[in-house]
């Protein structure tokens, strides 16, 4: 009889535990997904920039297809234009929203030269 209790009182110790794994797994493959889906977002504004299109026409045609709150920083210099695209995500996993107090900011930059 005491086996029993002895193991459900191990259960209970040891589930917040891999619960808390379970969803920061969870949260690692929404982030490495964001920053996939960046980096191919990235490579559409490139192509757009490189066609004239301004930031808010690119960053209309980006939210009218991917659906996606995303930042768009274009800066240029004499030789190099460097496109910048941030989003963020908030986490799923409990307790984590506490620590950190803010979303995970995923980003990614091309940089292209200016012909």
């Amino acid at each position: 009889m005491k086996n029993k209790g002895q193991a459900l009182v191990e259960f209970v110790i040891i589930l917040p535990i891999i619960l808390l794994l379970v969803f920061g797994i969870i949260d690692f493959a929404r982030i490495v997904h964001e920053k996939n889906e960046l980096e191919t977002i990235s490579m559409d504004v490139v192509s757009l920039y490189k066609n004239g299109k301004s930031e808010n026409e690119i960053i209309n045609i980006i939210k009218t297809n991917s659906n996606k709150n995303i930042a768009l920083t274009v800066s240029t210099n004499n030789e190099y234009t460097t496109l910048e695209i941030k989003s963020s995500i908030e986490p799923i996993t409990p307790g984590i929203n506490k620590i950190l107090k803010t979303a995970f900011d995923v980003s990614t930059k091309r940089v292209i030269y200016n012909e």
